[in-house]
């Protein structure tokens, strides 16, 4: 979900700018959507963004987890207690459990 908000928050960079100052821009380790005459064409990601995401691919294409989501879906639908996904990521990430 961070990836996504910092996409949407992200700034706009032109290729002749980014061209220009490409190290400068590099070194800030951000992400920035790369425009060419205002129209976005392409999106610049921190190596371990890329990571998180490659991860989180992993994860979401593995049997066993979609069995697991499956089966939380169907609990919570029958009345279970439910997490929200944001809470959870964010007490992944943190370390706890």
């Amino acid at each position: 979900m961070r990836l996504a908000i910092d996409l949407l928050r992200s700034p706009h960079v032109g290729l002749r700018e980014l061209r220009e100052g490409l190290s400068a821009n590099l070194r800030k380790n951000r992400t920035m959507i790369v425009t060419d005459r205002g129209v976005p064409k392409n999106v610049i990601l921190p190596y371990a963004d890329v990571i998180e995401l490659l991860e989180m691919i992993d994860e979401l294409t593995d049997a066993a987890t979609l069995k697991n989501v499956r089966e939380g879906r169907a609990a919570v639908q029958a009345g279970a207690p439910g997490v929200p996904f944001g809470r959870l990521a964010r007490e992944i990430r943190s370390g706890n459990k």
